[in-house]
């Protein structure tokens, strides 16, 4: 895999909307997962699980992140 700065404005177009997708999926992922918990009435020691998502979406974040700011500056610079 190419490292950032390696990839094209095309590629990183791309890339960034795919991961606006993922991202935007995890989050409804997450929204379901608690709506259903409270639904059902699960009990405290169920609720860890769900409230460790965050932390692990956290890559995703961060790359999502990583590539609008990469976009931005070759905006900037061209």
């Amino acid at each position: 895999m190419k490292k950032i700065d390696e990839l094209t404005f095309e590629e990183l177009s791309l890339r960034k909307s795919k991961l606006k997708g993922v991202v935007i999926g995890y989050g409804i992922l997450i929204v379901i997962a608690l709506l259903l918990f409270i639904y059902l009435q699960a009990k405290p020691i169920l609720f860890i699980p769900v409230s460790v998502l965050p932390v692990i979406g956290l890559p995703l974040f961060l790359s999502l992140k990583m590539t609008m700011d990469e976009i931005a500056k070759r905006k900037g610079r061209g």
